[in-house]
């Protein structure tokens, strides 16, 4: 069991965060820098109209693993920092810290690992087969939150005697199930060709914690205006008087069978306990995803596809919702108010506090309920020139995300002398702020890329793939 049970929630998500900040594989929706070499087979990921010249053959522990973070401002260490949310953390008592954030901060990290994977050429028709398991989540963290932990911290004075925050909405999403695909690409002739791709999903979880608003008012007498409140004991709150209130207004929903909520004597969530042996589906589902690609001219390409066209159905089994107490918080010393119950809420000074939340299930509210997968529309075109060994590429994406939506331009400059051969570099400026590159490489086998060229953990996207593939047939003339 874990004594913090919103540390246990954010900690897969801060898993993922990891992985992609020491850049261990690819992103798990695709890898944009692939989309124009014709040789790589991981751009089916992007457009299943785009078939590989050679079929392939992936195999567990050799295949594609990898994972993806990117951000609005913040940079691979901060999201992990605030995922672990840890009650001694400090990261938001920097200045440069809170210096790099907006109004909404936001941040989207997947991670994903193909345990099989198949394509092969017949006739004009390339079949594709895949089982993968994928995992995406993202947080939603207003700036207002670190203004308040800073208060709370003594970073700077504060005036207790009128003090209020209106910390805003924050939102913790956390998404894994399995993939079983099947695709379908018909090279019609020299300029046209039409994919599919149809998926059957597995759930093996999911969790979205949303708080919608928080409101803290104080009105105390006697209070140090630098107060710690982290080292402050339940005493030195007992010293002042005056008012104070706590008001969250917070709704947890999870579906993750062989998961439970373990609550107080006053009720609220104070563990949660996980075992293997009770772990199952928790719910299942279908997705599709859809490519064209056409050769307007002999040296122009023009293709368009939307992917993840689906959704997981979850299991009224599996569910259970919570809610944040809908009794305010409050203290007042002319009545002798819960003193402990304000100083624990005030003294834990984390980005998801339970004591603030005081969650409360609701077994009334179970209920099946259904997630739509993060979609990605995209738009490519492409100029050959050289014998179509040379290229130039510019390819627009946009990620319909539950916590961020993501527009991306990639331009890219390729180069394709053979199937066993494939170079690309791209620029893609929109998401990182113009500060990255990427760069990827066929040879043989072996395939090397990323779309944000890692730069260290302060960089705001990081991703990159490796894949070692087994060739399988060839291209068929047409």
């Amino acid at each position: 069991m874990m004594r913090n049970p919103l540390n246990a929630l954010s900690r897969g998500l801060a898993a993922v965060a990891a992985l992609a900040a020491v850049a261990l594989g690819g992103n798990a929706q695709s890898l944009r820098t692939t989309y124009f070499m014709d040789g790589v087979q991981y751009r089916l990921q992007l457009n299943p109209a785009l078939a590989p010249t050679r079929g392939f053959v992936h195999l567990p522990a050799i295949s594609n693993t990898g994972a993806s973070l990117r951000s609005n401002s913040l940079n691979v260490d901060d999201v992990i920092d605030i995922m672990e949310n840890k009650e001694d953390a400090d990261y938001y008592v920097s200045d440069k810290f809170m210096n790099r954030l907006d109004a909404d901060n936001r941040a989207l990290a997947n991670a994903n690992a193909d345990v099989l994977a198949a394509g092969w050429w017949q006739g004009r028709n390339f079949w594709s087969f895949n089982v993968g398991v994928k995992v995406d989540g993202g947080i939603l963290v207003p700036r207002e939150l670190f203004s308040f932990m800073r208060d709370m911290k003594g970073v700077q004075p504060v005036d207790y005697t009128h003090y209020s925050r209106n910390i805003g909405k924050e939102e913790l999403n956390l998404n894994a199930y399995a993939e079983i695909g099947l695709g379908f690409t018909r090279q019609f002739n020299e300029r046209l060709s039409a994919g599919v791709r149809v998926k059957g999903l597995v759930g093996i979880g999911n969790i979205n914690l949303k708080v919608n608003s928080t409101t803290v008012n104080l009105a105390l007498d006697g209070m140090n205006p630098t107060l710690d409140w982290s080292q402050a004991t339940v005493e030195d709150f007992r010293d002042v008087s005056g008012t104070a209130s706590i008001d969250v207004d917070a709704e947890m929903q999870s579906s993750f069978e062989g998961m439970k909520f373990l609550t107080n004597s006053d009720g609220y969530i104070n563990d949660v306990e996980m075992k293997a042996r009770d772990m199952s589906p928790s719910g299942f589902g279908a997705a599709i995803d859809l490519g064209v690609a056409y050769r307007v001219a002999d040296a122009v390409t023009l293709s368009a596809a939307i992917n993840d066209l689906g959704f997981i159905k979850w299991s009224e089994g599996s569910t259970q919702v919570a809610r944040a107490n809908t009794e305010v918080l409050s203290y007042d010393s002319s009545q002798g108010g819960d003193a402990e119950a304000m100083y624990r809420a005030m003294s834990k000074i984390e980005a998801l506090n339970p004591d603030m939340m005081r969650l409360t299930l609701d077994d009334a509210a179970r209920k099946s309920r259904r997630t739509s997968l993060a979609s990605t529309l995209v738009l490519g075109a492409d100029y050959a020139f050289a014998g179509d060994k040379l290229s130039v590429g510019a390819l627009f994406t946009n990620h319909f995300a539950r916590i961020r939506n993501e527009a991306e331009v990639t331009l890219s400059f390729n180069y394709r002398p053979s199937s066993l051969v494939n170079l690309s570099a791209s620029y893609s400026p929109i998401i990182s702020g113009g500060q990255s590159v990427g760069v990827a490489l066929k040879l043989g086998p072996i395939f090397i890329g990323t779309d944000y060229l890692y730069m260290g953990k302060k960089g705001k996207c990081s991703n990159a793939l490796v894949g070692i593939s087994i060739p399988l047939g060839e291209k068929p003339e047409i």
